[in-house]
């Protein structure tokens, strides 16, 4: 349990206002990450923030937090979610005063069995939990709204899942958690409604599968798997839309409250596209000559926020330090994208 006498989390409000030939640098959609190897430079907040808030959160026996799980803080709508260790949950006001907490895991039909996936609605009233079962709906009072069951088929038999979003009020949309099988390269994307229902499926982009299978043949006959980072759809969401992007892929997708799908951005790897050479399942991220899709992504109106796994590329690595106290480095470099003038 957390023993500070005040616990500060620093909240940085972003802006609210998204390879082929050459003309497509001037196309904003166009990320020209290829060019930009090699150079880097020192962001301020001030570039990227329109305001920086301080928020003190309540310590009271019962406000105290325990050690978060990893990448588990939501700030929505004025609310602070945060997701304990032993999946139960504290919720948090702008002024950092505590409002509630609940912890509803288990194994019964109002339960859910773990929170290996959680998103909260825009509104700030509806907490999303998925598990490898389903997903389901609370309050942020912790009251009970619906179970949405995984959809069953044959073109999903054995599939788990690795992410969760919502489009609007009514769908969720389920990024598969893809290992090796090429049964498991069918879709980037399901999207159910509340009666577990799949409306659409977002097929798997057929060069990256050509690909992923090409690595996995390779990687099978080594006695190896193709690491699931490489291969495995990303999610993120811009307002009410859903994003969608594999790892082998350069197109960024989205999807909208009325399930329409665009392309909204075309990261421009080069000669730097892991598709580039099919060895890379025989080679360390520590020493790759190419470009790798490295944990989150962050949409503001403004900007696009995304880290990259460097290799040996000449970018400067990154440092930090470990719970132990020793400083370590590690080949990712941060990058933002200016949806206004098209910078990277």
């Amino acid at each position: 349990m957390c023993n500070m006498r005040e616990l500060v989390i620093v909240i940085i409000a972003l802006f609210l206002i998204s390879c082929e030939q050459e003309n497509e640098i001037n196309d904003l959609r166009v990320i020209d990450v290829e060019s930009n190897v090699g150079k880097s430079r020192q962001v301020f907040l001030s570039e990227v923030a329109e305001s920086i808030e301080y928020i003190p959160l309540e310590t009271t026996e019962e406000s105290f937090l325990g050690i978060p799980r990893r990448n588990q803080f939501v700030y929505e709508n004025d609310l602070l979610f945060v997701c304990q260790k032993g999946d139960y949950f504290k919720i948090f006001n702008s002024k950092g005063n505590y409002l509630s907490a609940f912890n509803q895991r288990g194994n019964g039909p109002k339960e859910y069995v773990a929170s290996d996936m959680f998103i909260v609605d825009s509104s700030g009233k509806v907490l999303s939990i998925g598990s490898a079962r389903n997903i389901v709906e609370f309050k942020i009072t912790g009251e009970y709204i619906r179970t949405i069951n995984y959809p069953v088929e044959e073109s999903l038999r054995g599939l788990s899942y690795n992410d969760l979003g919502k489009i609007g009020n009514n769908y969720y949309i389920l990024s598969p958690n893809i290992i090796t099988s090429k049964d498991y390269l069918n879709y980037s994307a399901i999207i159910l409604d509340s009666t577990s229902k799949i409306v659409l499926k977002i097929p798997y982009p057929k060069i990256s599968r050509e690909f992923v299978n090409k690595l996995a043949q390779e990687k099978l006959f080594n006695g190896l798997r193709p690491p699931s980072s490489q291969i495995t759809p990303k999610l993120f969401r811009f307002k009410n839309n859903v994003r969608v992007i594999t790892e082998t892929d350069e197109n960024i997708i989205s999807v909208n409250e009325d399930l329409h799908i665009d392309t909204v951005y075309r990261l421009k790897y080069g000669k730097y596209c892991i598709k580039n050479y099919p060895d890379s399942y025989n080679i360390t991220y520590t020493k790759a000559p190419f470009l790798q899709l490295f944990g989150s992504i962050y949409e503001s109106s403004a900007f696009l926020f995304m880290s990259f796994r460097t290799g040996k590329l000449p970018l400067k690595h990154w440092e930090y330090t470990n719970r132990d106290g020793a400083k370590m480095s590690s080949p990712v470099s941060c990058s933002y994208f200016n949806k206004k003038t098209g910078q990277f």
